[in-house]
């Protein structure tokens, strides 16, 4: 196994100089468009002992069809030089926003650091020190990201089980070696953050409609950046142990919209309602005992709704029949609201005029 692994996240990223790079999440970063030239400055890696031997340096990357991703690295046992004939620290100078990026990237070629052009996975066995200097830059336009940087001290998992006379660093049975070690790493890796995809908090967002079909919930994959999502899941469960009650309809409603609703059974309603409403009564609601009405004050836009359809259809009662009204807003009127002849009330809505619009004073109302 490797020895210490060092995660490049958020909190390394924001120590050091991030320019024309957006932080997403933990540890994406994205190439802001606008830009031409992309600049991410670490500072120094402290790995405590001197002389320490690194192995790998890899990381995730997508980058558009014209960019280009250079990678310098260099690990030394100073932290320091000597500039103007006055001593400065490396990481302060790296990280120091007012210092031009050109006269940075010298800084790299001069102390001999190690060059990369568009790589993602690369060998550190001739790099040798105590701190570990690393600039990322990318040029070009497009949609360029980088994520999960990871630093590791050893490199590779195999080389101890092998006699003395094969250990010998950077030779080409260490490198041959290294291509397995790779792959070994990565499936542990991956391994090792089970726990975290199959954690309802922590899973990847795209994961959700898996984990619901696996609870019996049917979502489909376009539900699956829905805020609500997250909340649903974790509630299925309790859900599918009151599936077919009034209760789990109103819970997934609330689930979805954020707030609670109405819900009206006809079969109950109408034993509160006059002979002479009873037909009015079944126009709104329903004359069938099965008939249930669930009342949503709030606007829906028609995605949410076919979604929320296929969730209640799933948890409704046998035989029941549901209908969904979404109230709009009204205004009300106290009992000392008087309006003159030909008034009427109305709805502000908001309205736009083009550039070629023109008011036509007494005669054109907009409403």
């Amino acid at each position: 196994m490797a020895a210490v692994t060092y995660s490049i996240k958020k909190n390394r990223i924001k120590k050091g100089l991030c320019r024309g790079f957006s932080l997403e999440n933990e540890d994406v970063l994205t190439a802001v468009p606008t830009e031409q030239e992309h600049y991410l400055f670490l500072h120094g890696i402290d790995a405590v002992k001197e002389d320490m031997t690194w192995g790998r340096l890899h990381f995730e990357m997508q980058l558009s069809e014209n960019a280009v991703l250079l990678v310098y690295v260099r690990a030394l046992n100073q932290d320091s030089f000597y500039r103007n004939g006055k001593e400065t620290a490396i990481s302060a100078f790296l990280t120091d926003p007012e210092e031009p990026d050109n006269l940075k990237v010298k800084f790299f070629q001069e102390i001999g650091a190690k060059r990369c052009v568009n790589m993602s996975d690369i060998l550190l066995y001739e790099q040798s020190g105590r701190y570990l200097y690393l600039m990322i830059k990318v040029i070009g336009e497009g949609v360029n990201t980088i994520s999960h940087i990871r630093l590791e001290q050893q490199g590779d998992n195999f080389m101890d089980t092998f006699p003395e006379i094969y250990r010998e660093r950077d030779s080409f049975f260490h490198r041959y070696l290294s291509v397995f070690s790779s792959i070994y790493q990565d499936f542990q890796e991956n391994i090792d953050q089970v726990d975290r995809l199959l954690d309802l908090d922590t899973c990847p967002q795209e994961m959700l409609p898996m984990y619901g079909r696996w609870m019996g919930i049917e979502l489909g994959d376009e539900c699956k950046d829905e805020p609500w999502l997250r909340t649903l899941i974790k509630e299925a469960y309790r859900l599918n142990c009151m599936r077919g009650s009034k209760w789990a309809i109103e819970r997934i409603a609330e689930i979805v919209l954020g707030e609670p609703v109405v819900i009206l059974e006809s079969n109950i309603m109408k034993a509160y309602v006059e002979e002479t409403g009873q037909e009015q009564f079944k126009t709104l609601y329903g004359d069938s005992p099965y008939d249930v009405t669930i009342l949503i004050n709030r606007h829906v836009t028609e995605a949410l709704k076919s979604r929320l359809m296929l969730l209640i259809n799933q948890y409704r009662p046998i035989r029941s029949r549901i209908h969904i009204v979404y109230l709009k807003e009204a205004g009300n009127m106290d009992y000392h609201t008087y309006m003159d002849m030909n008034a009427r009330m109305i709805c502000d809505n908001a309205g736009q005029l083009d550039t070629d619009a023109q008011y036509m004073d007494g005669i054109v109302t907009l409403q």
